[in-house]
């Protein structure tokens, strides 16, 4: 199933509660009179949905249990995990996610090859099932590493495959590409082409918080390169607010994952009707 995601910046009122003509008016919709519906049996190995997140910089490793969340993401993961039960599969990377030993490069690219192999892994063995990807950090990068190379062609995760995808903090970001948030400013080691992200028609979005020099730069700097991880604003995406009425951009993701995966779990009928 895809969710087309509005563009948050365009809003204009808020009633109820809901923001007209967002994300969340769209999620709300969509999960109004879903989320009670019983799920569909699945085979444990295949679960309706199949959510990869993939740490930042110095919050996993290469050993660490993909069961087990870990970092900024588990505050957006945790809650849902625990509302779907079995419905949702939530699946933590493990990778060096390290600047230097091994160099920032080399690590990224193990988490890209990792995150590829498992989410194509599933792709082949569940048709069914629907993937969703979501990174923070050098975790951004490598989910922006992946969804380009699923553009492409290049790996075993076709694009179509990809329900929806966010990166957080990427330093990677591109600003003229779909922006949950209008930060100035791009990712400290520049961007990849904006235009491989065209197939995805609205299921890829960034998200940069204000003053994240991460992925809020002008030019590639060394300094900003290795000490920016560990600044304020790059931990900051859980305080971030979207939109006019400064919803929590938490909030936002986890209804926008509510819908993918009530519409996932829907009985063949009711699906069929929608």
């Amino acid at each position: 199933m895809v969710v087309h995601v509005p563009d948050l910046r365009h809003d204009d009122q808020v009633t109820g509660g809901v923001v007209r003509r967002a994300l969340l008016l769209a999620v709300l919709l969509l999960t109004a009179g879903l989320v009670a519906t019983p799920a569909a049996t699945a085979a444990p190995a295949c679960p309706p949905v199949v959510l990869f997140a993939v740490p930042g910089t110095g919050e996993t490793s290469e050993a660490a249990d993909p069961a087990a969340s870990i970092g900024l993401l588990a505050g957006l993961t945790d809650p849902l995990a625990r509302r779907w039960g079995d419905a949702l599969s939530v699946r933590y990377i493990p990778y060096p996610a390290t600047v230097d030993r091994p160099f920032y490069f080399t690590s990224e690219g193990r988490g890209a090859e990792r995150l590829a192999r498992d989410a194509g892994d599933v792709a082949t063995r569940c048709p069914a099932t629907t993937i969703m990807l979501v990174g923070y950090s050098q975790g951004g990068d490598v989910v922006s590493d992946v969804v380009h190379r699923a553009a492409n062609g290049t790996i075993g995760l076709p694009a179509d495959r990809i329900a929806g995808a966010v990166m957080l903090g990427s330093p990677r970001r591109d600003p003229r590409g779909p922006n949950l948030v209008d930060t100035p400013g791009r990712g400290v080691l520049g961007p990849r082409p904006t235009r491989e992200l065209a197939v995805y028609d609205g299921r890829v979005y960034e998200v940069c918080a204000p003053g994240d020099p991460i992925c809020a730069t002008e030019t590639l700097d060394v300094r900003v390169f290795r000490e920016g991880w560990a600044s304020g604003a790059h931990h900051s995406y859980p305080q971030v607010r979207v939109g006019p009425a400064g919803t929590p951009l938490f909030t936002v993701l986890e209804r926008a994952a509510d819908a993918v995966v009530a519409r996932a779990t829907m009985s063949p009928a009711l699906a069929a009707d929608g």
